[in-house]
């Protein structure tokens, strides 16, 4: 990924290029992880962890989440190439990585108002999307969600929003999924 010397400090808000990778190509179709916008820094890198920088996406729909590649994927950009389409999606995060970040923003109730200053509001104790799926028949898999006030991972069986974040993780200036 991309390398910025830069070390970014707790309630940072940083905004990044549009920087993004192909993981799954499907004929004339390509799907891109892509990363760009505001951040904020939710914790900072030390020697034994990699800082966070989290971005709240909103409430989404269960119907704009399909499956490319065993994982949840929205199509939040879209690209007429001359010879197919390229879509990109932030990646969702596991349900590991998202339980540790929910963590650090409860700790720390200072992050919560840079969150609402910058217009990223959610609520740590809500259900959110994540990266895992559950099966739906022998091949199809369907998005699942954590539920952040039970600890629960579950599927998703009606229209209920949920929020959307995801996160980058950065060690010695590289930045990662």
């Amino acid at each position: 990924m991309a390398k910025d010397e830069k070390r970014w400090k707790l309630g940072d808000l940083e905004s990044f290029p549009w920087t993004s990778r192909i993981f799954k190509e499907k004929g004339s179709t390509s799907y891109k992880h892509f990363y760009s916008s505001r951040f904020i820094c939710i914790r900072e890198e030390d020697d034994e962890h990699p800082g966070i920088l989290l971005k709240v996406l909103g409430r989404t729909s269960p119907h704009d989440i399909m499956i490319v590649g065993d994982e949840p994927f929205c199509k939040d950009e879209r690209d007429d190439l001359l010879k197919g389409k390229a879509y990109s999606s932030y990646r969702f995060p596991t349900v590991e990585q998202l339980t540790e970040a929910l963590a650090i923003v409860r700790e720390n109730p200072q992050l919560m108002s840079v969150f609402e200053e910058s217009s990223m509001h959610f609520n740590p104790q809500s259900t959110f999307w994540v990266r895992e799926t559950a099966r739906k028949h022998l091949f199809q898999k369907k998005p699942q969600f954590y539920d952040a006030s039970t600890g629960n991972l579950c599927s998703s069986s009606d229209e209920t929003l949920h929020y959307r974040l995801t996160i980058l993780y950065f060690k010695n200036g590289n930045l990662t999924y």
